[in-house]
Order: structure tokens, then sequence, then C-alpha cells
């Protein structure tokens, strides 16, 4: 079967872990193309967000796929719609793991994956591999833990605010946070994690 015939699931995404019937799950919410990969994934305990392998990812005649240095551009561009995880799946079949959710040898295997490069020295990672979150605001014990603004801060500015003085700064997550891409929701999906695409070159 090729890409171009399988009709998109218009399922909202689930965490397969822990479901007793996963496998069935998988059956209805997941096309064909990427079953394989999701239960590899439920095998090893990784929490997939959302995934997509359909005909609305195969490219027409004269485009181009989506790359990440174009969403970062538009990302910068006034007045510009902004992307969707739909948007930035174009001309990939991809999966969508909870970076949240990974072992934190698994997010190191990621970020190395990540920043490989060929022999050549072109950016082999870069395509294959892109940490992308809902754009959040005013989300402080966030920016706590990447290290964007300190405890003593928020108490200079906010005095009653509710954040624990022991949020430490998670340096995974500030990696993270250094290499995501923001991208908007498609509003089949509304789940609030961090995650990294996985794209199927």
């Amino acid at each position: 079967m090729l890409i171009k015939e399988v009709e998109p699931i218009t399922e909202v995404g689930t965490n397969l872990l822990g479901k007793e019937n996963a496998q069935e799950v998988i059956a209805k919410v997941i096309e064909l193309p990427l079953q394989k990969a999701c239960n590899i994934f439920l095998r090893k305990g990784i929490e997939t967000v959302m995934s997509s392998a359909n005909k609305k990812n195969v490219l027409q005649e004269g485009e181009k796929p989506v790359e990440r240095e174009d969403i970062a551009i538009r990302n910068m561009q006034i007045g510009a719609k902004e992307p969707t995880f739909d948007d930035v799946g174009k001309g990939y079949a991809w999966i969508m793991i909870n970076f949240d959710t990974l072992s934190d040898e698994n997010k190191d295997w990621l970020f190395d994956l990540e920043a490989r490069k060929g022999q050549n020295g072109e950016h082999i990672g870069g395509k294959a591999i892109w940490f992308v979150q809902p754009c959040v605001f005013g989300d402080i014990e966030y920016s706590l833990r990447v290290g964007k603004i300190s405890y003593d801060f928020v108490r200079q500015v906010m005095p009653e605010s509710n954040i624990p003085p022991d949020v430490q700064v998670d340096q995974r997550l500030a990696e993270f946070e250094k290499r995501h891409t923001i991208v908007g929701y498609n509003w089949r999906n509304i789940s609030e994690t961090n995650g990294s695409f996985t794209h199927a070159c």
C-alpha cells in the first residue's frame, strides 16, 4: 500500500501505555504505515502523542516538503498564520513522542541523533528529529525549569506567587528549549506536552 492511498484517521491521539487493548487502539487510531513503529515504541515503554502517514502528507506536483527552517522563518514573520502540527508534517510520515516522559538516556540519545551530520557534513539528524512545542504563554514554572528566569526574580515581581522555591533547572529540558520549534495545535489533539517529531524520510 502506498501512503497516497491511505485515508486520514481523524481519531484524537492517545497514550497507548497502560492500555490493556493497546493493539486494538493502534489498529483504530494509527494509520497502517506507522502501526509497526508505534508497536515498537509501545514495547519499549515510549509514549506516542500523535502520528500521520496518509495522503495529506504526500506532496503534490511542484510542492516541497516543509522543513524546520521553513517553520522557524514563518514564526518570525509578523502576522503570519501560526503553523500547526499538520503543516509541519507536509512531505513526511511522522510520529510524535512525548519528550517529557522519556528516560534521561533516551533524551540524550535524541539530542545526539538530532545533531548528527553525515560524512559530507550535511545535517542528517535535523531532517529526522524535530523538537516541537505548542506555544505556551505565562508558564512561570516552565521558565524556571529551563533557566529563563530565577526564583528570586519571581519573588520580586510576583511576591504572592504559588511557585514552590524548590523548582530546579532541568538541564535536559533547557536543552530541549534551545532546540525546539513552536508549532500550534491542530485542535484534534490538545495534549499539553513537549514532543519530538520523528520523521520517516
